[in-house]
């Protein structure tokens, strides 16, 4: 995983500069790592005895993949507009 901590700011910080195409691929991987990570730990499937790590990697899943919306088809969620990151603007870069 490009995060270890399940940081948002330090995955956008690692995926600076690359094309749309490459941060898309990334940000699919990494939302399927911090999920595997939860499926995997059996406190985290159990109602209201998940832990911090349980949380965050759920919550950071979810932001990678509506980054992933931001950047396939534009579409700001609620959680893309309220992130306090410079996110890359669409101007279609080749790889």
């Amino acid at each position: 995983m490009l995060s270890s901590s399940f940081d948002i700011s330090e995955f956008i910080r690692k995926v600076e500069g690359r094309c749309d195409q490459e941060i898309i691929y990334l940000a699919d991987k990494e939302a399927t790592a911090a999920e595997r990570y939860i499926y995997k730990r059996q406190k985290c499937m159990q109602k209201n005895n998940g832990t911090l790590d349980c949380a965050d990697a759920g919550h950071y899943a979810l932001l990678l993949k509506d980054i992933v919306l931001y950047l396939r088809y534009g579409v700001q969620t609620r959680s893309v507009r309220e992130l306090d990151l410079c996110l890359p603007e669409l101007d279609g870069r080749p790889c």
